[in-house]
C-alpha cells in the first residue's frame, strides 16, 4: 500500500521538474536526455550568417539547456576557426567543407560531426578601373582570395569554367577583411570572396566593380569540425551540441522574421542585407551522402592543381563522426553505410 505522504512528496517533486524544464526552453524529457553535470566546449565559430544555428542557439538557450556550457570565440572565416582548432585553441569548429578537405592531406584526425547550412554567398568582385568587364579580363590580374578556404576552391573553378587557371592570375593570400580593405584601395585587381564582404566591396566602389556568382552552380556546406581524441572523449558533449543545434533548426523553419532578426541585431547588419542574404542559405543539420561527394570532388581539384604533394584520395567516409547525429536526429544520416 502506498504512503500518502510519500506519493505527495513524489508529486510536488513532479511539478517542480516540470516548472524548472519550462523555464529553460525544454520539456522534462529533454532535460533528462541532457542530464548530468554540463559539458564544456569550446566553439571557434564564424562570426556571420551561415553560422547562423550557433548564434540563434546561443541566443535562444539551447546550449545550456541542454547541459552544454559553450565558450564561442569569434572568427571572420572558418579557415581561421580551423587554425584555431589545429592549435588546440577550441575543440570544435565551424568552416566550409572545403576547409577540412584542405587539412585532410596533412592532418588525419579530423572528424566532420554535421553540418549547418548550405549557401551561395561567394562571389567574383573586380574593380572595372583595372580593365575587367568580363571574366577573360582577369588574366594577369591580382586576385585576392583566402587561401585553403571554400574561396579558393571556387575561384579555381570560376577561372576554369572562363577558359583560365590559377597561373594565369596572381594569387594574393589574404582574410576576409584584408580582401575588403586592398579591393577598396587598389592593391589587388579582383577577388573572390563571401558576403558580407562582398556587400561591403559594392557598397565602398559602387558602379565601380563588376561583379559575377562565384560559385559556379555549387552549394557548399557549412560543417562542425573537431579533432578525433578530444571527440572520443567527449561524445556527450558532441551529442549536446548537435541537439542544441536541431532546436536551433527548429526555431530557424518557425520563426524565420525572428531569424533574421536576431542575426541583423548580433552583427548590426542593415535590414536590406538581411533581405539579400537570408535567401541564400538553407540551415539544416544532417550528414548528405552528397556531402562525401562534394569533398571528394574538392580533393580531385586540389591534387591536379598542384596545391598538395599527395595522390592518393582520402576516404572521406572515414573522416565522418556519425554517433553524435545518430543519437539526436538519425533520419537526417544520409551517408552510404
Amino acid at each position: 500500500m502506498r504512503d500518502p505522504k510519500k506519493a505527495g512528496i513524489a508529486l510536488l517533486t513532479m511539478v517542480v521538474v516540470v516548472i524548472l524544464g519550462a523555464g529553460n526552453g525544454c520539456t522534462p524529457g529533454q532535460r533528462q536526455e541532457a542530464g548530468g553535470a554540463d559539458e564544456r566546449l569550446v566553439l571557434g565559430a564564424y562570426a556571420g550568417d551561415t553560422a547562423a544555428l550557433v548564434w540563434i542557439a546561443e541566443e535562444k538557450g539551447y546550449f545550456a539547456a541542454n547541459g552544454l556550457d559553450v565558450t564561442i570565440r569569434e572568427y571572420e572565416a572558418g579557415k581561421l576557426a580551423t587554425d584555431a582548432l589545429l592549435a588546440g585553441e577550441v575543440d570544435i569548429a565551424t568552416a566550409a567543407e572545403f576547409v577540412l578537405v584542405s587539412n585532410s592531406f596533412v592532418h588525419d584526425d579530423l572528424r566532420l560531426v554535421g553540418t549547418i547550412a548550405t549557401a551561395r554567398v561567394n562571389e567574383v568582385v573586380g574593380r572595372k578601373d583595372r580593365g575587367i568587364q568580363q571574366p577573360s579580363d582577369l588574366k594577369g590580374k591580382r586576385i585576392g582570395v583566402t587561401r585553403k578556404s571554400a574561396g579558393e576552391f571556387f575561384l579555381g573553378r570560376f577561372l576554369l569554367f572562363n577558359g583560365l587557371t590559377l597561373q594565369d592570375v596572381e594569387i594574393v593570400d589574404l582574410a576576409p577583411s584584408e580582401i575588403v580593405e586592398q579591393l577598396s584601395g587598389g592593391q589587388i585587381d579582383a577577388a573572390l570572396t563571401w558576403d558580407p564582404n562582398v556587400y561591403g566591396i559594392k557598397s565602398r566602389l559602387g558602379d565601380g566593380v563588376v561583379s559575377w556568382p562565384g560559385q559556379s552552380g555549387q552549394d557548399f556546406y557549412f560543417v562542425l569540425i573537431g579533432k578525433d581524441a578530444w571527440i572520443e572523449e567527449h561524445p556527450l558533449a558532441v551529442e549536446r551540441l548537435l541537439r542544441a543545434l536541431v532546436q536551433a533548426e527548429g526555431f530557424v523553419e518557425s520563426n524565420d522574421v525572428a531569424s533574421r532578426q536576431i542575426m541583423q541585431s548580433l552583427f548590426d547588419h542593415e535590414s536590406a542585407y538581411m533581405e539579400y542574404i537570408w535567401p541564400r542559405h538553407d540551415f539544416a543539420v544532417v550528414l548528405p551522402q552528397a556531402l562525401i561527394v562534394a569533398m571528394e570532388d574538392e580533393a580531385r581539384w586540389r591534387m591536379e592543381s598542384g596545391l598538395t604533394d599527395e595522390t592518393a584520395m582520402p576516404d572521406y567516409f572515414y573522416y565522418i563522426y556519425l554517433d553524435g547525429l545518430e543519437a539526436v536526429k538519425p533520419e537526417a544520416i544520409t551517408v552510404i553505410r
